[in-house]
C-alpha cells in the first residue's frame, strides 16, 4: 500500500498505475478501524478485485475534530498498525487530504466532482451515516443521486451494530476509559492494544494521545508493534501487565527475557479485558 498526502500526490499516484484502470473509493477518518469500518473496506475490496480496479481510500489530516471541535479524539490504534491493517484490508492507495477551513466549506458536489476526476473513480462505498462537504450535505441519498447523473456507482453498506446500537469510535473510547475492554474488543473485532517504548519493565506511552483504561492489572499479550512492512496477525506472549495511575506507563508485572529485544523500541500491549485482581 502507498500512502500520500494532498491532491497533487493523489493525482500523481493514480496516474502512475499501469493501464489507469480506475478506482473504487472509500472515504473517511477510520480512527480505530472498528467493525463498521472493516465492513466498508471489505465491500470495496470485493468490488475492486471483481472489476480489476484500484482501491483508493481518502482520509483527512489533521483529524477534522481539531478544526470542528478544537481537539483531536483519543487515539484507538497505533499509526503503524493502522497502515498495516488498511493494507491487509485491500487498500492500494491511501491519501490524506488536508482538512482546512476551505475543505470544511467546500460544497459537497464540488468535492466529489474533483475527487472522482482525480481518482477516475467508478464506484464509491458509503454507509448510511456518511456525510462530507459544507454543512455535511454529502449524504448517501445526495451522492447516490449525483452518481446516477455522472456515472458513479454508489454502493451503500448497512451500518454495523452491537447490542442494538451503532458501532462508533466514540462508543469504543467510552468503553476503554470505563474499563470495559471486553466490550471494546467486541466493537473493534480484536483486543484493544497500546503501543509505547520499553524502558526496563515499563512501557512508556505517547502522552495524551491514546485512550487508556483505568489503573489495575490486566491479562495481556505483549509483542512486536505493527509496522507497514510487517504482517498480520499481531499477537505476542500471554502475560500480566499493570496500567499505572499516571495513565502514561504500563508495567510488565511478569517480565520475560524475550521482552528485552524490544528495549528502547516500540512494543505492543494488547489488553485482553478484566482485571486479574477482580
Amino acid at each position: 500500500m502507498k500512502r500520500v498526502i494532498g491532491w497533487e500526490d493523489l493525482a500523481s499516484e493514480v496516474a502512475s498505475v499501469e493501464g489507469a484502470p480506475g478506482s473504487v473509493l472509500t472515504l473517511g477518518v477510520f480512527d480505530g478501524l472498528h467493525r463498521g469500518h472493516m465492513r466498508l473496506l471489505a465491500a470495496a475490496e470485493r468490488l475492486a478485485r471483481a472489476a480489476g480496479l484500484q482501491r483508493v481510500h481518502i482520509g483527512f489530516t489533521p483529524h477534522p475534530d481539531l478544526l470542528m471541535r478544537g481537539a483531536t479524539p483519543l487515539q484507538l490504534l497505533d499509526a503503524g498498525e493502522l497502515e498495516l491493517r488498511m493494507a491487509g484490508a485491500g487498500v492500494d492507495l491511501w491519501c490524506d487530504l488536508p482538512f482546512t477551513p476551505e475543505t470544511r466549506d467546500t460544497p459537497w458536489e464540488r468535492f466529489i466532482e474533483r475527487l472522482v476526476g482525480v481518482t477516475a473513480a467508478k464506484s464509491i462505498v458509503l454507509s448510511p451515516e456518511s456525510a462530507f462537504g459544507q454543512g455535511r450535505q454529502g449524504t448517501l441519498p445526495n451522492v447516490r443521486a449525483w452518481g446516477a447523473a455522472h456515472g458513479l456507482q454508489v454502493h451503500p453498506v448497512a451500518e454495523a451494530t452491537a447490542g442494538g446500537a451503532p458501532i462508533r469510535s466514540t462508543r469504543i473510547r467510552e468503553a476503554i476509559v470505563g474499563g470495559d475492554l471486553t466490550g471494546a474488543a467486541r466493537l473493534l473485532a480484536r483486543p484493544y492494544a497500546l503501543v509505547g517504548t520499553l524502558q526496563g519493565d515499563e512501557v512508556h506511552l505517547q502522552p495524551s494521545e491514546a485512550a487508556v483504561p483505568p489503573p489495575g492489572e490486566y491479562r495481556a499479550r505483549v509483542g512486536v508493534a505493527g509496522r507497514p512492512e510487517g504482517r498480520l496477525p499481531l499477537v505476542g506472549r500471554l502475560t500480566t501487565v499493570r496500567v499505572n495511575a499516571d495513565g502514561l506507563t504500563i508495567t510488565l508485572v511478569r517480565p520475560d527475557a524475550a521482552d528485552r529485544r524490544f528495549e528502547g523500541g516500540p512494543i505492543r500491549v494488547a489488553l485482553l479485558g478484566g482485571s486479574l485482581q477482580a
